[in-house]
């Protein structure tokens, strides 16, 4: 399988050695981009979506922690790697999946790839199940499963008024006004979701089921009223679409 990646280094150099490595020792890796600070990382990330970032912490502009707390919706694995072994502590709090240390032993960089290809190859395998359970419904009968801290529920489309993004986790609100956190970020839900035509994108934090909009201003910013409960600005980008979704309603 390929594993889609990233580089986030300051020092172009670093990041030829390591896109050098990735070649000759883990072939199954793909570098899709390449950044030298935060900035620019962040819009390669958004833009491209990869399966990892190999994020260097020290960089001009804020290190590789403050990236991670701009990027909302973290729907990757991040692999720090760094020349400093003081920062272990804040990589293990934010969940890294690995922590390397330059220069960069092969053995190591070995064992970081293949953890990181049983992640993408289990995240695979679940998105699948779900796709497919979700695919073989009836429409009626469409239902999402969520693994709770002490149950499995089995949520039912039609229930959900809308889903929020809270960094790695999802909020899933309901009709009943319930809530569930999920393990899984929107960005997963909404590949789950593409196929089902009331489940729409507002903005890079919620995913809205349309059927559950009580009202939305005209004026900018578009904001959408859910279920008489809470509200939810529209994106500009996606105001038009939108707007096509509600008509098609009428």
């Amino acid at each position: 399988m390929e594993i889609r990646v990233i580089l986030v280094d300051d020092e172009e150099d670093s990041n030829q050695v390591l896109k050098n490595l990735l070649q000759k020792f883990c072939p199954q890796v793909t570098v899709i981009g390449e950044a030298l600070n935060v900035t620019d990382a962040k819009i390669l990330i958004e833009n491209l979506r990869p399966d990892a970032v190999f994020l260097d912490i020290q960089m001009p502009g804020g290190n590789g922690f403050s990236l991670l707390k701009k990027v909302k919706d973290i729907p990757f694995d991040v692999i720090f790697v760094t020349s400093y072994d003081k920062y272990a502590l804040e990589a293990i709090r934010l969940s890294a999946l690995h922590y390397l240390l330059k220069p960069i032993e092969v053995e190591e960089l070995r064992n970081a790839v293949e953890r990181l290809e049983k992640r993408v190859l289990g995240k695979e395998l679940q998105r699948n199940q779900i796709l497919n359970a979700i695919h073989n419904m009836e429409e009626g009968d469409k239902k999402i499963t969520l693994h709770t801290r002490d149950q499995v529920v089995f949520l039912s489309l039609g229930q959900i008024t809308h889903m929020e993004s809270d960094r790695n986790y999802t909020i899933i609100y309901t009709n009943n006004r319930e809530k569930y956190i999920s393990s899984k970020h929107l960005g997963e839900y909404e590949e789950m979701l593409n196929r089902h035509e009331h489940f729409f994108r507002a903005n890079k934090s919620c995913i809205v089921n349309i059927q559950y909009i009580t009202s939305y201003s005209k004026g900018e910013p578009c904001m959408l009223t859910i279920a008489n409960t809470c509200e939810q600005e529209v994106s500009r980008r996606k105001k038009q679409e939108l707007l096509e979704l509600i008509k098609m309603r009428e």
